[in-house]
């Protein structure tokens, strides 16, 4: 089955994908599991340790079409890491999830991202658990039920400006030995890990236990 939404959303991961593959390098990451419906796409740049594409295709079994994008500095380069979350039924997105997370509240790109999604209309409050309180921004977008034309467009939109403007950026804040995120890059991906939503809906999808830890430690959240 095929809908207008999913439509939007394959041509939204498609211009991601170029972006990525225009800016970076593929990344030489053996993904060495078969997970049917999954495609997972790797790249890597001086300054980027690991961006990681994520597609889930299950819209003939489960009605569900979801992709996931993380960005991950090197420890040694002042970036926040960038995450992007879209999960979707054939007529609406149920969540949307987008976050520059810095452990510098006032950091440049933060501030810049707070002033992109202030007008931001389908942006909703929402009171995050502990997990997500210790790694995500003031500015995070948070929504779901997206199911207007208008309310998708901006989305994608405003998403892909965000990731464009990321990525423009990345060569103002080099490798600096002075810098070292990497306790913040592990505690951005222990929190992640913490999430039991995760966890329960890789399972549901089939994947053993043992596989999904596998993933979810090696590939999705990997601690350096």
């Amino acid at each position: 089955m095929q809908t207008k939404l999913w439509d939007n959303l394959e041509n939204l991961s498609d211009k991601i994908y170029s972006i990525f593959d225009g800016k970076f390098q593929k990344s030489d990451i053996n993904f060495d599991l078969d997970f049917p419906g999954w495609a997972d796409y790797f790249w890597e740049s001086r300054s980027i340790r690991k961006c990681h594409l994520k597609i889930i295709d299950h819209r003939e079994q489960r009605n569900l079409w979801l992709m996931h994008i993380n960005i991950f500095p090197r420890e040694t380069v002042d970036l926040p890491i960038l995450g992007f979350d879209i999960v979707s039924g054939p007529k609406k997105i149920t969540g949307a999830f987008f976050d520059f997370s810095h452990p510098n509240k006032n950091h440049d790109l933060l501030t810049s991202m707070g002033k992109t999604t202030s007008d931001v209309s389908w942006k909703k409050p929402r009171e995050l658990p502990e997990w997500a309180n210790e790694i995500f921004s003031e500015n995070m977008i948070a929504a779901g039920n997206i199911r207007e034309e208008y309310e998708i467009d901006q989305l994608c939109d405003v998403s892909l400006n965000l990731i464009n403007f990321y990525i423009d950026n990345i060569d103002s804040y080099d490798i600096n030995h002075n810098t070292n995120q990497k306790h913040w890059l592990n505690t951005y991906c222990k929190n992640q890990k913490l999430n039991p939503h995760l966890h329960k809906s890789i399972l549901a999808m089939g994947i053993s236990e043992d596989d999904k830890n596998y993933y979810v430690n090696k590939f999705l959240f990997e601690e350096i």
